[in-house]
């Protein structure tokens, strides 16, 4: 879509097709993750001091699990957002009920219902393994894009909104970690001893720096489900034995973000497109894992008119709708199974990340009036009347 300074923000469209619901979102570079109710007016917020959120999403009776890092005044070209994520669980007050840092965490978690979470972190993975993974740029182009410091600045302005580790040297992949509410490990799974240095290059448009670069980390039934931008490929493994039971990408995608599964089964996935041949599409596509087929697809009817290259996400509602995320623009709409848009809010926040501007969202979660994760809240609307007049939400 693009973003222009004289657009319509707020809610631009709604019919009754759509899903009723509250929609969660934090709009990257500000101190807030906001809920907003239907007509798209915040109804409700999570602040903490001296966090800045990235991402959040809600558990039972109105709580928030959300990543995000302390507030640094400046933050280096090439740094993702500062060092690595750390992560909160707010009650609907905003009260810290849980907050653990990790040295490497960073992007995505998934709370198990034994209380438990699993975390995305980083590792370093070893020599020999980075010498056997095909792709990335070219070593001589890679050396004469880093010499400029006009150019990396321009390349990298805005990019990342995941942790990275700033005392973190090496060749990075993936550890999924699941770690109990006091803190303790009690399972990891490696990404570097399960991928395919040889089947599951990294994009030959990529600097070589990581090899999978996880994004998404979602749960069913004892299955987790994976997305590794870097190598484009999403994957299934059994969280009891570690074995990965699917793999599927490559060229079908490309830097996707946001892999979740649906109450049947099959695999939703934000297709950014960025690194597809010739031009980047970006789509949003559900597959059968069982059949390796894609089974439906969102493309706007006005080509390249949905575009995000880094971030953006999707989640299937329960009434077989689609909630996209266009996450660079920040734009958030509905889609039904015929790929007609029935809601669409554009972001009206433009915040400050990375020395620029920006008005992005990582990914947004929408909950129904009657879901557990609303059980027994308690709306203030007044409170949040100055704020949508302000942003030209009321």
């Amino acid at each position: 879509m693009g973003w222009s300074e004289f657009r319509n923000t707020g809610l631009t469209h709604v019919d009754d097709r759509s899903s009723e619901g509250y929609t969660c979102l934090t709009p990257v570079g500000g101190d807030h993750i906001y809920l907003l109710d239907h007509k798209g007016r915040i109804c409700h917020g999570w602040s903490h001091p001296g966090f800045v959120p990235g991402y959040g999403f809600m558990l039972s009776g109105g709580r928030l699990l959300v990543r995000g890092q302390p507030h640094q005044e400046k933050v280096a070209a090439g740094m993702s957002a500062g060092g690595a994520d750390i992560i909160l669980e707010l009650d609907w007050e905003g009260k810290v009920l849980w907050r653990y840092e990790h040295p490497s965490f960073h992007h995505d978690m998934f709370r198990l219902e034994n209380g438990n979470t699993l975390l995305i972190t980083w590792q370093v993975a070893g020599e020999e393994i980075k010498n056997q993974i095909k792709g990335w740029i070219d070593e001589n182009e890679n050396s004469y894009r880093w010499s400029s410091e006009e150019h990396i600045n321009f390349m990298m302005a805005g990019l990342g909104v995941g942790g990275r580790p700033r005392d973190m040297s090496g060749y990075l992949s993936d550890q999924i970690v699941e770690l109990t509410p006091e803190g303790e490990v009690v399972k990891f799974w490696n990404a570097w001893e399960h991928m395919d240095p040889e089947a599951d290059p990294t994009c030959s448009r990529e600097f070589r720096h990581e090899w999978t670069h996880c994004n998404s980390v979602d749960y069913k039934d004892g299955k987790v489900l994976l997305s590794f931008r870097e190598c484009s490929r999403l994957v299934i493994l059994d969280w009891d034995t570690g074995e990965l039971e699917w793999k599927w990408g490559g060229y079908e995608l490309s830097h996707q973000h946001d892999a979740s599964f649906t109450e049947k089964g099959t695999v939703l996935v934000f297709d950014n497109g960025v690194h597809h041949p010739v031009v980047p599409h970006t789509r949003v596509l559900e597959i059968d894992p069982a059949t390796d087929k894609i089974i439906w697809q969102y493309m706007p009817k006005v080509v390249f008119s949905l575009h995000s290259g880094h971030i953006g996400g999707c989640q299937r509602l329960e009434n077989g709708n689609t909630l996209i995320i266009e996450g660079q623009s920040g734009r958030v709409f509905e889609v039904t199974p015929e790929n007609e848009t029935c809601w669409e809010w554009i972001s009206p926040f433009v915040l400050p990340f990375k020395n620029v501007h920006c008005s992005m969202i990582f990914k947004a979660r929408r909950y129904g009036p009657e879901s557990p994760e609303l059980a027994g809240v308690k709306f203030e609307s007044e409170k949040w009347r100055e704020l949508n007049s302000r942003m030209g939400l009321a």
